[in-house]
């Protein structure tokens, strides 16, 4: 482990005083679950972007997507959507 030190706002703090007593965790590991919270957040945000970009780079052709949606009527097409 690495220790730092870091300024935080006086709510943020007040925050994490709640959180770490609710918790009763020490405040290192409600830090360390903040910031796990927030890397895999991140990294989904990434992973989106990238989807899209993709897309963006290689459309689907308008014959994929005429598949796609004469699989969806036979598929969906006996549901009942009332």
């Amino acid at each position: 482990m690495t220790k730092i030190a870091v300024t935080i706002p006086a709510e943020q703090m007040r925050a994490l005083e709640r959180e770490r007593r609710r918790q009763r965790l020490p405040r290192s590991q409600v830090v360390q679950q903040a910031l796990r919270f927030y890397f895999a957040r991140a990294g989904l945000s990434e992973e989106v972007n990238a989807y899209e970009e993709g897309y963006r780079r290689k459309p689907e052709q308008n014959q994929a997507l005429e598949g796609y949606a004469r699989a969806a009527a036979e598929v969906l097409g006996s549901e009942d959507w009332t």
